[in-house]
């Protein structure tokens, strides 16, 4: 079996993450902060990235959950948690999402594919920082 490539989607700011394509889907997903221009495309290694997360319900719901977390002060995002410790509102307007739900696998691979890509994203990238640092926000 074929695993597919991750093929991020564009950033999407985050007051409009619910337009990222097939955000009703589950896969991983990457936030980051932009103080300057979006770049065009998605480098995961990208220092600007401060989050990697992933499900394997709905995106939509997920980053919903990460919202609640980050700016109202819920407790069902740890990331959100983390984050809120971290900014708070404060970047907001800086915050943009980028996600990529894999298609063409079957019930049993496809949970199992997204949590993997998920640490392999954190661990590539901890791997390129001098001291191994992963993205701010991914604690765990």
């Amino acid at each position: 079996m074929d695993l597919p490539d991750a093929h991020f989607t564009d950033w999407t700011p985050w007051a409009n993450r619910q337009e990222i394509p097939a955000i009703a889907d589950p896969g991983v997903y990457a936030l980051a902060h932009f103080l300057r221009d979006v770049p065009e495309t998605v480098d995961p290694q990208a220092v600007e990235i401060i989050y990697f997360g992933e499900t394997c319900g709905s995106l939509h719901t997920r980053l919903n959950q990460f919202a609640h977390s980050a700016f109202e002060g819920g407790n069902d995002h740890c990331g959100g948690r983390t984050y809120r410790e971290l900014f708070g509102d404060e970047f907001m307007e800086k915050l943009f999402v980028s996600a990529f739900p894999p298609h063409g696998l079957n019930d049993i691979i496809r949970p199992l594919y997204i949590r993997y890509l998920e640490r392999k994203l954190i661990l590539d990238y901890a791997l390129r920082r001098d001291p191994p640092t992963p993205p701010v926000c991914n604690r765990r």
